[in-house]
């Protein structure tokens, strides 16, 4: 009779163990479905640059993005981001054009975000694959697609937290920081092409990644207009759990003034401390040079650098989940070998967590230029971001 009982109760455990078993390994394929919706405010004492920016003040959508990522297979993953962004304007604007400054002060190129692309955009979309388990020390990655090139430590940052805002001079601001300078002479932002990366484990979350991209150059989902192509190469090492260093190569192809074989090329060299939304301090510094994309391949240099501190509410409230104060110098100089050129952009910003995964912030921006001939701005942006 015991034996009777006993011998349906170890199989209930066997199925039951196996069942466990099952419910931990993955299933393929797997999607998961996020995003983020990103709303600005400004209003800036910008009515000298009018004609550039647009009016004083205004509402838009920053970003509003649906994402799907996953994998087919164990070592096969893939990601999918189209974003609808920036608004849109009633009638199309010219490009911006150089202006004349008198009194001998050269020529100052205002920020043209507001005349560039808007509207549905696919931003990523690409494939991966893995020559090793997840679990591997040292392992193996190629990537074919859309995606961000490798240059910019801050580029490269999700714009899910940015603790700034915007990562250059955004809407409303006239002047175009660092940021603005190397993706206009097409160093940064999204291109089509692949990347092979390897990772190595160094201790705990600790990583040193190398990375090696081509790509049409071109820029976002357009196909190429020449045989050559742009190649980048970015490296970092986290140091300590705190601290990690990086730094990167680019050079870029296009066709300037009929030159098919056109290309100019820049190196940045950054760092950072901490994790934004991580409590304490977070400090990112950047220094980039290089070419611009025109016909006398003018020397360009950026630097910027990012301190922002998080900190979280005691017990549990129920509206404010952290405080982050942040603050931003930028330098963009779009031609080192000319004076009075350069653009400095200021940023300082108050974020309120509403939760780990919505945050309002409130900031302060001005931007003051070497040639004092061209009019200062300031005023005042707000973000509300939520992301899920």
């Amino acid at each position: 009779m015991r034996r009777t009982v006993a011998l349906p109760l170890f199989y209930a455990g066997l199925l039951g163990l196996q069942a466990s078993a099952l419910e931990g390994q993955s299933t393929y394929p797997n999607v998961r479905i996020s995003g983020r919706v990103q709303q600005q405010f400004y209003a800036f004492d910008n009515a000298g640059h009018a004609a550039s920016v647009g009016p004083t003040s205004n509402f838009f959508i920053r970003r509003a993005r649906i994402e799907a990522s996953g994998q087919i297979a164990e070592r096969v993953a893939f990601y999918i981001q189209p974003s609808f962004e920036a608004g849109r304007s009633l009638s199309a604007r010219a490009a911006c054009e150089p202006v004349t400054i008198p009194a001998g002060g050269g020529t100052f190129t205002p920020n043209c975000q507001i005349s560039g692309r808007s509207g549905v955009r696919l931003r990523d979309a690409w494939v991966e694959l893995s020559a090793r388990p997840d679990s591997a020390r040292t392992n193996f990655f190629l990537r074919a697609g859309q995606e961000k090139r490798p240059f910019s430590r801050y580029e490269l940052t999700s714009s899910r937290n940015l603790p700034t805002i915007e990562r250059g001079a955004g809407q409303g601001l006239p002047g175009r920081a660092s940021n603005n300078l190397f993706e206009d002479a097409g160093y940064l932002s999204t291109d089509v092409g692949a990347h092979a990366r390897i990772e190595h484990t160094l201790g705990g979350s600790r990583k040193a990644i190398l990375t090696f991209g081509v790509y049409n150059g071109q820029g976002e989902s357009l196909n190429d207009v020449n045989a050559g192509k742009s190649f980048g190469a970015r490296a970092t090492v986290a140091v300590t759990n705190k601290l990690d260093i990086g730094g990167a190569w680019y050079r870029h192809d296009g066709i300037v003034a009929g030159d098919s074989s056109f290309t100019n090329s820049a190196f940045e060299v950054d760092a950072q401390w901490g994790r934004i939304g991580d409590p304490g301090l977070f400090l990112l510094s950047e220094f980039s040079s290089g070419e611009d994309a025109t016909a006398a391949r003018r020397s360009m240099r950026g630097f910027q650098v990012v301190a922002a501190w998080h900190a979280r509410m005691p017990g549990k409230a129920p509206w404010l989940y952290a405080i982050e104060p942040t603050a931003r110098f930028d330098i963009g100089d779009p031609d080192s070998d000319v004076d009075g050129d350069q653009v400095r952009t200021f940023t300082a910003a108050l974020g309120f967590y509403l939760s780990s995964r919505s945050q309002l912030r409130i900031a302060y921006e001005g931007q003051t230029f070497q040639n004092p001939a061209i009019e200062r701005v300031s005023g005042l942006r707000s973000g509300l971001a939520v992301n899920f």
